[in-house]
């Protein structure tokens, strides 16, 4: 992100280092659009922050994944869903991707 900005993830309260990922993009107008994932695996109840940090103010997003028992009877509909989820998101990582190459190749930055 810019310079004067910046993510902090945490984990059931303990700041993350590893499997975030960020992206910035420079818009039109001068601002710029930032964006931050974690991959990561989950194996009991996990309380996930995401804090962005700027000059400008500050914000924080959180949720709260629950894992179930691996035999209820769900688990094959959330895969499914998880799964489509999974490539929706590899679809956007590629366009944003391309996006980026398009913007670098037209305006050099």
């Amino acid at each position: 992100g810019p310079d004067d900005s910046y993510f902090v993830w945490k984990k059931n309260g303990q700041k993350m280092k590893a499997c975030i990922t960020e992206q910035s993009h420079m818009l039109f107008d001068g601002r710029v659009h930032v964006l931050s994932w974690v991959k990561d695996s989950v194996s009991e109840n996990t309380e996930y922050k995401c804090s962005f940090i700027s000059k400008v103010g500050n914000t924080t997003s959180e949720v709260r994944i629950t894992v179930e028992d691996k035999d209820s009877a769900g688990q094959d509909g959330w895969t499914k869903e998880f799964d489509t989820w999974r490539s929706a998101i590899s679809e956007h990582d590629k366009m944003m991707q391309n996006w980026r190459k398009t913007w670098v190749r037209v305006f050099g930055k």
